[in-house]
């Protein structure tokens, strides 16, 4: 029961980071620059999440929007392109994610999921209301 209700989480997690990295990008791709929405706007890792719920999995500076084809075209078909791409637009927090480079996923408690899970609810409706 304790994985099933932790998996549950770890999805409804995974939903709030994505509708924050929408809006803080501007449902734009920050590759290409088109507009994205639905099941073209996919909110990608720069580093990888690793298995199971980790800190960089929920890590909003570790993510960012891309449209379909940059994501599944060029940013897993062209890594070092990519992360020459990403550390050029994003220089301070390519800087901040070396952090994660070359190591094992930290993983992340449940109780400290549950928190994080309030904070990034508290962020999304302070983004949602800057948008109104």
């Amino acid at each position: 029961m304790a994985k099933v209700s932790r998996k549950r989480l770890t999805n409804q997690i995974d939903e709030i980071c994505k509708q924050i990295i929408r809006i803080r990008d501007e449902f734009t791709c920050q590759r290409c620059g088109k507009r994205v929405e639905g099941r073209d706007a996919h909110c990608s890792h720069v580093v990888h999440k690793g298995n199971g719920a980790s800190w960089r999995r929920f890590d909003l500076l570790n993510m960012k929007l891309l449209c379909s084809h940059c994501h599944l075209y060029w940013w897993h078909k062209e890594p070092t392109e990519a992360g020459r791409w990403f550390a050029a637009k994003f220089p301070a927090r390519d800087d901040y994610l070396e952090k994660y480079r070359g190591g094992v996923a930290s993983e992340i408690k449940t109780c400290e999921m549950i928190e994080l899970k309030d904070e990034l609810k508290l962020k999304l409706s302070e983004l949602k209301g800057e948008l109104k």
